[in-house]
């Protein structure tokens, strides 16, 4: 089996899609949100690319939740944040999701065997689920506004050092090691180093530091979000 890693939404090619396990990765904030609502009791997640999407799907049994380069979307009952999903302890509730990137991401990777979330907060569930089904697998790094997200880098370091020990005879592409490197050099100092990324920053900036700390957890969850037929649902992994 192989592991690549794939650095931002534009770069992905089919051939890293088809036939490969997928996960994507978008820390701050789709990934982490994702998990944490699924964790939190939302029964599924339907990810869409634009607001007028989200706006047809409104019901009684849904809730909005989505943000344009980090601000709330008008009307939605949510922002894109970990933090907000945590504290809303609904259950039974399909959450309707848009985002900059992440469901654009989702959407771009349809056509994978299996496609998965994955972030710091559920990264060994993860790694285990997606080595069990002894396949290729692609790490899929959302990036940042077309660029390369230090954030997504860093859990794409940690999903890579979990699959060399999980299965040490697991190929990585160079990249893949150098994230895994990059991870583990500076996973002492990860919420700091979060916060300095650019979309940290931007976060920060919009007083959504909480979000950070938050995401920056490692294993909180033994959950991961997978996409079937365009909802994303929960496996608990034990």
């Amino acid at each position: 089996m192989k592991l690549d890693v794939v650095a931002t939404v534009e770069e992905i090619r089919s051939d890293q899609i088809i036939n490969h396990v997928v996960i994507m990765i978008d820390v701050l904030r789709a990934s982490s949100s994702i998990v944490t609502a699924l964790a939190a009791g939302f029964q599924s997640i339907i990810p869409v690319e634009t607001i007028g999407q989200a706006h047809l799907l409104r019901s009684e049994k849904t809730r909005l939740a989505g943000e344009r380069h980090c601000k709330k979307i008008s009307d939605f009952d949510f922002n894109n944040s970990p933090t907000e999903l945590k504290r809303a302890g609904l259950t039974g509730i399909d959450l309707i999701l848009t985002t900059t990137n992440g469901t654009r991401a989702i959407q771009k990777a349809d056509r994978a065997s299996h496609l998965l979330i994955g972030c710091f907060l559920n990264a060994s569930a993860c790694m285990r689920h997606a080595l069990s089904f002894y396949q290729d697998v692609t790490l899929y790094c959302a990036g940042t506004r077309q660029e390369f997200a230090l954030e997504d880098g860093l859990a794409a370091g940690l999903l890579v050092h979990l699959a060399r020990q999980l299965s040490p005879s697991l190929q990585l592409s160079d990249f893949a090691e150098t994230l895994a490197a990059s991870y583990l050099y500076q996973s002492p100092q990860l919420v700091e180093r979060l916060r300095q990324s650019t979309t940290g920053k931007r976060l920060v900036q919009h007083h959504f530091g909480e979000d950070i700390e938050l995401a920056a957890q490692r294993d909180l969850y033994q959950l991961v979000p997978f996409v079937k037929e365009g909802r994303i649902l929960p496996r608990l992994i034990s």
